[in-house]
């Protein structure tokens, strides 16, 4: 074996060319398919870091209608309903947000991620603080809540891993807790958020969320372990029994739900996994693309070598010998291939995660570990042992009397080796092609996407979200709070506007466009009997007089709110399509209409796509803007150039006069945009990427291909130039060739993209998969390729000397 490693190597460092354009190929598929794996890896195929993960199952709300989904919450009522009856599980945990947490003592001001969590949380999922404790059912009880247990990175980062650390307090805008537990490095929990949590704290139900009237509140994620020797089947039957029992003792309560059981990895990971698994299946298109070209490499470069197996053969080696020899040498190649492909991928993934959507779950996962790693080396074995199979069999049996009396200098390498070729270039091709049309798809699917009339203005817009001081505090800290506020925002607005580069300077509450919040109440019309609600409420914002205008929102009709309408009578603005929806046939400027009380209508604005270019148009209303009601609000500021160029300045001047303010992220609507479309941008991007990658390689294997059939019949061609051919004549019959190839090729691929284009029809957005535009696009690319890498070793062909070739 030894030896057969050795004379791998020689016979690599022997022909540079061959050698050279193979790694580029193979580092080129291989980077590539490792750096996928590994996001999928990553987000999908590992499952939750917790003891026994396959017994820890997601409780969820499931909206039962027609345009429903599983939503991943429910409501307090609900889970303490749940907790109470169930009988399959060890019990159930529940988490949701918390706000207000603002670190004010001690340090630098900073923001945290909390979670407010039930006691048995840590418990069910088998995880102990590394210091202290957690906190416990006492705990659950209004007045004793005041404590937290802390990540391990927030204790690394605010307290410097001090050990003396329990039983010290911590000062928020929402009051002052008091530590009880540092939890294990690399805990998380919720699993795969955006942002990881800093801090848990005790949830305690809230007396407005202990009985079931109108109010209700889908704001918990409820988590459970199922009880030993009990199925995820007999849970679901457990828990559909007992909303069963909770419809028929609450009827009005909620007749369009249902629950779903599933495990806790699958709620994390069900929503991505098709996603993941397409990128993973277009990937190893070019994994594929590059192991034919490999191949086909090798069966060209077999036939110079014919002559040296005969000998070989001649001499006594056995069958066994000669195909091992291939093998080794392939999987040497292939070897150090993987090796310059796992670097690539290493910055491939970074490129990489740099490019996911923010929101997709445990993408800091994603990275060079041992099963990726794993993969890779799988994949240097597997890449050997296709690219080496076909010429190790090919050339074991060797002729050795043709052999010898040619010399090694067959026209083509014998007619099996010469279909063989041929038939992994037209392969190569219609991969190619696949991969292409599967680009052009995304492409045309994301540029329809970018084009959708959001109804606002997105460009040049900073968002500001402001918040009382001590708003979530006790009752009179909430009051002075929001006095203060009621004079701080309008100066804050004043100073804002008459900054340099600043055009407009608008507010808004209960929900910025593109945010994914929102806020909507029902609406009824004096003298109609008919109420609209559920699909047909209204989305309700309060808005300052220059909103509209910062946001280009136009006015259609009547008028947009003024400052004189906060204190005036109350008054409504209505999009077009609450106009519509609401007042039909009547005009609707001056008409009163009852959204949360009374409200005249005053002017009709242009409606919104308030979730984005995908979400459907829904009624909205607009009313005057009060900051001593708002619990928050966000600063929308239309500026002249870039809003990057302004933020830190605006950041600064609210500072100066507002001190006491609680400022939130300060970002772009063009950045809450990218984000509701990073997927199917970023799909677009990959598709795209995969797809020059398959041209590529494609191209290199077509020129490489030529490049030794032109060496292989230079005799030939010489004696075809020395009976009278022309340059131009030599040229087209090369050429041609290579075209035969493409034009297979490209037939085969075009059929095999249509038939699997229908797999990636949900992927896209208003795009027929049969577009034709698509197609044709696709093979004139592919066409061009051809030609391109065809053309220079067509032309060193047709430039051959006749006196030259005769003499090899």
């Amino acid at each position: 074996m030894r030896a057969d490693i050795l004379n791998a190597f020689r016979a690599l460092r022997a022909a540079p060319s061959f050698t050279i354009v193979s790694l580029i190929v193979l580092t080129m598929g291989i980077g590539a398919t490792t750096a996928i794996f590994s996001v999928v890896d990553g987000v999908v195929l590992q499952n939750v870091p917790f003891d026994q993960p396959e017994r820890l199952m997601s409780v969820a709300d499931m909206d039962t209608q027609p345009d429903g989904f599983v939503g991943g919450h429910t409501t307090a009522q609900d889970y303490l309903d749940w907790t109470a009856r169930q009988m399959t599980f060890e019990g159930l945990a529940a988490v949701s947000g918390a706000g207000g947490f603002t670190v004010r003592d001690g340090g630098f001001p900073e923001s945290l991620r909390t979670t407010r969590a039930t006691a048995n949380l840590f418990s069910l999922l088998r995880v102990r603080p590394q210091l202290g404790a957690a906190f416990t059912a006492d705990h659950e009880v209004e007045g004793n809540e005041k404590v937290a247990v802390i990540s391990h990175a927030l204790w690394q980062r605010r307290f410097g891993g001090t050990e003396d650390l329990i039983g010290k307090t911590m000062r928020f805008d929402a009051g002052v807790w008091q530590i009880i537990g540092v939890m294990p490095e690399g805990f998380e929990y919720p699993v795969g958020a955006t942002r990881a949590s800093d801090m848990w704290i005790p949830y305690v139900v809230p007396d407005s969320q202990k009985q079931r009237a109108n109010s209700r509140n889908y704001g918990l994620q409820v988590v459970g372990r199922l009880k030993p020797d009990v199925s995820v089947e007999q849970a679901q039957q457990n828990m559909s029994a007992i909303l069963a029992g909770i419809k028929e003792e609450f009827p009005q309560w909620a007749p369009n739900r249902d629950i779903q059981v599933r495990s806790l990895h699958e709620s994390l990971v069900g929503r991505v996994r098709y996603w993941m698994l397409m990128l993973l299946g277009a990937v190893a298109f070019v994994m594929l693309i590059a192991c034919v070209n490999v191949a086909n490499l090798y069966l060209a470069r077999a036939t110079a070598r014919s002559r040296d197996v005969s000998v070989r053969a001649a001499l006594g080696a056995s069958r066994w010998q000669l195909i091992r020899g291939f093998l080794v040498e392939s999987l040497v190649l292939s070897t150090i291939g993987t090796a310059l492909g796992v670097v690539a991928a290493y910055w491939g993934i970074e490129l990489i995660k740099s490019a996911l959507p923010t929101n997709l779950p445990r993408a800091r996962d994603i990275g060079l570990d041992v099963r990726v790693l794993a993969a890779a080396a799988g994949a240097a074995v597997f890449t050997g042992l296709a690219c080496g199979l076909a010429p190790a069999f090919q050339l074991s049996r060797p002729s050795l009397t043709a052999a010898l009396r040619d010399g090694g200098r067959s026209q083509a390498g014998g007619g099996v080796r010469q279909r063989l070729r041929s038939v992994l270039v037209m392969a190569e091709v219609a991969l190619a092609v696949v991969l292409l049309v599967g680009a052009g798809l995304f492409v045309s699917s994301f540029v329809r996407l970018s084009n959708i009339d959001l109804g606002i203005d997105h460009h040049n817009v900073l968002t500001v979200p402001v918040y009382p001081p001590f708003v979530f505090s006790d009752a009179e800290q909430r009051a002075a709070g929001m006095a203060r506020a009621e004079v701080l925002v309008p100066q804050v607005i004043e100073r804002v506007q008459q900054m340099p580069g600043i055009v407009t300077v608008g507010a808004i509450a209960n929900g910025l466009p593109l945010s994914g919040n929102w806020s909507r109440t029902n609406v009824t019309v004096p003298g109609s009997d008919r109420k609209f609600e559920d699909a047909d409420s209204v989305d309700i914002r309060n808005v300052s007089s220059d909103y509209f205008a910062a946001m280009g929102i136009p006015v259609l009709a009547g008028r947009a709110l003024t400052d004189a309408d906060r204190t005036g009578a109350p008054v409504v603005v209505l999009s077009e399509e609450a106009a519509r929806r609401y007042l039909p046939d009547q005009n609707p400027l001056g008409a009163r209409i009852n959204i949360n009380g009374e409200r005249t209508i005053v002017g009709i604005v242009g409606s919104v796509r308030l979730g984005g270019p995908e979400s459907e148009v829904r009624p909205e209303a607009y009313r005057p803007f009060e900051p001593k009601s708002m619990v928050g609000a966000d600063l929308v500021i239309k500026t002249s150039g870039r809003p990057e160029d302004v933020a830190a300045s605006v950041h600064a001047a609210i500072r100066d006069i507002a001190p006491d303010l609680t400022l939130g992220e300060v970002q772009t609507l063009e950045m809450l945009f990218g984000r509701l479309v990073a997927q199917r941008r970023f799909n677009m991007l990959l598709l795209s990427i995969f797809g020059v990658l398959g041209i590529v390689i494609t191209g290199v294997g077509i020129y490489g291909v030529m490049a030794y059939v032109v060496e292989q019949r230079t005799q030939e061609i010489g004696v075809r130039m020395a009976l009278g051919a022309q340059p131009g004549r030599v040229l087209g019959m090369m050429l041609s060739r290579a075209m035969v190839y493409v034009a297979t090729g490209l037939a085969l691929g075009l059929a095999g993209a249509y038939a699997l284009s229908r797999l990636v029809e949900s992927f896209l957005f208003r795009v027929d998969p049969a577009d034709p535009s698509v197609y044709l696009a696709t093979g004139a690319i592919l066409v061009g390729i051809g030609l391109l890498a065809a053309w220079v070793p067509s032309r060193r062909a047709s430039r051959v000397d006749p006196l030259v070739a005769l003499r090899q």
